[in-house]
């Protein structure tokens, strides 16, 4: 059950963010140019769903807690690059011209 709440939380969601975030921004923006839509939205995929964790590392004591806020940071930054870029460039391939 474990391994499935981490398939849930480190693509599903994300890559759920990225569709919905380009395809809003797509709607809501339409002057927004390509780049920027698949930034935005890999870059909140990537980080929204760590919000949590890296809230309740915040409290540990220094060396530690950097250790493992610089971890969770990592863990955001290869969510948003291996999963929500993909998905977002995916999701503007077909855009109209913006």
């Amino acid at each position: 059950m474990g391994y499935l709440m981490v398939l849930i939380v480190m693509v599903a969601l994300p890559a759920a963010l990225a569709w919905g975030i380009c395809s809003g921004m797509r709607v809501l923006s339409p002057t927004s140019s390509r780049r920027r839509r698949v930034v935005v939205a890999a870059a909140c995929a990537g980080f929204l769903p760590i919000i949590v964790p890296l809230l309740s590392v915040l409290d540990v004591e220094f060396p530690e807690g950097l250790i493992a806020i610089v971890a969770i940071l990592f863990a955001g930054m290869l969510m948003a690059l291996l999963v929500g870029l993909p998905v977002a460039i995916r999701t503007t391939r077909s855009d109209f011209p913006a």
